[in-house]
């Protein structure tokens, strides 16, 4: 089913190539341009490069509409009277990957398209269509009718000349595509329906006439033999036993183009030439073999799917998204791996084993490449055995490159010089799909994530708002009463006030803890403290209850860990409440997400209480 797309370009007009938005589109798609709002007269324009532009004739209105057909760069052009012309941020629309396949343009069908189900032989590791071009179903036997199809005269599209029906002609096609769809007899030599011949018509998935859908085309000799030689019997029998399930569909006779063999033999084509004839696969009742057949004749085609290839692979561009830490388990860790020359067609899923670093695995899922250039998203599982290099070697679409990660330990994922209180806290995400937000799974210092929201080992440590992990944050570490002058204190103890503004710092510098890069951010990399809307106006709201029953029935498990008291450094309400800390500051005090058995809220208060820390990824 086609879609219909509505582009829209924002109303104030930039500067040339401000950004550029990509759109996936498939084949007759229906795809509209639209602005909100101008001054002046609208010029809709077109490239193919982004570079060079042209003027699309008669598009000076909007929405502008078209349907598409091959991927190109768009914008609007603003004239107005005394002024240079102004132009929107570019548009890309581009091929999407996953779009069902199409038959080529002017296809003639004799009962309505051929379905497209695909079938892999195990054995030969190739796609397939499960059925002959023209049949209107899978085969239930050897000579189920409705799965027979048509005939095609080897070489050309689907002009209707292969319906089992269609008229007859005695005049020859001096071109590749016949001005009509008849069958055209051929009774002499070289007994084929063009001439001169031509022996480039079916090779490849741009031959010039193939008839297969998009992503398909004829399969070489080649390819038909190696099914042929998998079967389990050289017969008809074997070929219907086959995951191809292929019939004795018969054949049209190239000098008076009545039918012949049909329910008795199965002829199907390949695109390979020999000499003035072409190969095929023959198969009966005993027998079954590969041999010539002239190329008048009219014979089955089934498609088979053409491999994804690529002009290159880019492993030294490639992106890692997560962290691979020595003994740790790797955890929604992905690797993209750009490349070029994609040809449109699909690819097979696979599994690759590391090297150097050794206990990983790199998969990925079947797919299409795109058109052009585009990227594969590997998936990392596993356990890194020590830390070092991990190497992939990727091999796909005829190219092959080797992935280089680094594996890491756990403590050198932290910010330099960070204590830990009973070893660094694992590093294991988990998505609040309510939010979409990507959190870590327990608190900073937590040995694990929580089993109910009394855990003790789910607890975790206790900061002081805007101090570093430099020991203070244990539950049992030592106290002083004398106040920090520096953003990063000479000592590990809990620093104990009880005079206004009640910090730990003397003067209060409140710029200590906001974002991935703050100054004392205790995360790990790539993850910071959460600000006060994305815990309480986002996380909080998410809860099935607004109560600690509610905090740990969510994907974060919270716990009711306590806090420590800023004036005496006792701990306080374990058990019974929890504490956590956002990035926000409430005037001398900082803001935090607290709740119990009855409520849940936000709150703010002094910033020498010790509260949890949960770390957001970035």
């Amino acid at each position: 089913m086609k879609k219909t797309f509505f582009i829209s370009f924002l109303s104030t007009i930039f500067c040339i190539n401000v950004f550029s938005q990509t759109y996936n589109h498939c084949q007759g798609d229906s795809v509209h341009l639209g602005i909100a709002s101008y001054t002046g007269s609208l010029q809709w324009q077109q490239s193919s490069d982004s570079l060079n532009w042209s003027d699309i004739i008669g598009a000076t209105f909007s929405p502008y509409g078209f349907v598409f057909s091959t991927p190109k760069y768009y914008r609007a052009k603003i004239s107005a009277p005394n002024c240079n012309p102004v132009y929107s941020p570019v548009k890309k629309t581009v091929s999407n990957a996953n779009c069902p396949p199409t038959f080529p343009q002017g296809s003639i069908f004799c009962s309505g398209p051929t379905a497209i189900v695909e079938v892999t032989n195990p054995a030969t590791g190739k796609i397939w269509m499960d059925r002959n071009l023209g049949a209107s179903q899978v085969a239930t036997s050897s000579t189920d009718a409705n799965s027979y199809g048509d005939l095609y005269q080897w070489g050309r599209r689907s002009d209707g000349h292969q319906c089992r029906t269609s008229s007859t002609i005695t005049t020859l096609s001096s071109t590749d595509q016949s001005a009509n769809g008849n069958f055209i007899l051929a009774p002499n030599v070289p007994f084929d329906w063009r001439s001169p011949q031509n022996v480039n018509l079916w090779q490849g998935l741009y031959g010039i006439n193939n008839p297969c859908p998009s992503a398909y085309r004829l399969p070489t000799e080649t390819e038909l033999d190696a099914e042929r030689l998998s079967w389990s019997a050289n017969t008809s029998a074997g070929a219907f036993a086959s995951p191809l399930k292929l019939t004795m569909a018969g054949a049209r006779n190239f000098s008076n183009g009545s039918l012949g063999g049909v329910g008795a033999g199965g002829y199907y084509w390949s695109n390979t030439v020999s000499g003035t004839d072409s190969r095929r696969l023959y198969f009966a009742v005993s027998t079954a073999d590969m041999s010539f057949n002239y190329r008048a004749g009219g014979r089955s085609v089934r498609c088979i799917k053409e491999p994804g290839s690529v002009g290159a692979l880019n492993c030294g561009s490639s992106t890692l998204v997560g962290n691979l830490i020595s003994g740790q388990a790797a955890n929604n860790v992905t690797a993209n791996v750009p490349y070029t020359g994609g040809n449109g067609s699909y690819y097979a899923a696979q599994t690759i084993t590391s090297t150097g670093v050794t206990g990983l695995t790199a998969s990925l899922s079947s797919g299409n490449f795109a058109s052009g250039n585009g990227s594969l998203t590997y998936s990392i599982n596993g356990t890194p055995a020590a830390i070092g290099t991990v190497s992939f070697v990727i091999n796909i679409g005829g190219q092959s490159c080797t992935l280089n990660f680094s594996v890491a330990t756990l403590a050198s994922m932290y910010p330099a010089g960070s204590v830990f209180c009973s070893g660094p806290t694992a590093i294991v995400d988990v998505t609040n799909p309510a939010t979409g937000k990507i959190w870590m799974d327990r608190n900073l210092g937590a040995a694990q994530t929580a089993t109910s929201s009394t855990d003790a080992n789910a607890y975790g440590d206790l900061y002081q708002w805007g101090r570093g992990s430099d020991g203070h944050q244990c539950r049992n570490s030592s106290a002083t009463s004398i106040l920090s002058s520096t953003d990063q204190p000479t000592n590990g103890n809990f620093i104990l006030t009880s005079s206004i503004p009640n910090d730990w710092r003397n003067p209060q510098n409140s710029n200590l803890w906001q974002g991935v890069n703050g100054l004392n951010n205790p995360c790990p990399s790539g993850y910071r403290l959460p600000t006060d809307a994305e815990l309480d106006a986002q996380e909080r709201p998410s809860w099935n209850f607004n109560n600690s029953a509610g905090a740990f029935n969510s994907p974060l498990k919270w716990t009711v860990s306590g806090y420590r008291n800023f004036s005496s450094g006792t701990l306080l309400n374990v058990g019974s409440s929890g504490y956590c800390w956002s990035s926000t500051i409430a005037s001398m005090g900082a803001t935090y997400l607290v709740f119990n058995s009855s409520s849940g809220s936000n709150a703010s208060n002094n910033r020498a209480n010790g509260n949890s820390v949960r770390c957001i990824k970035d």
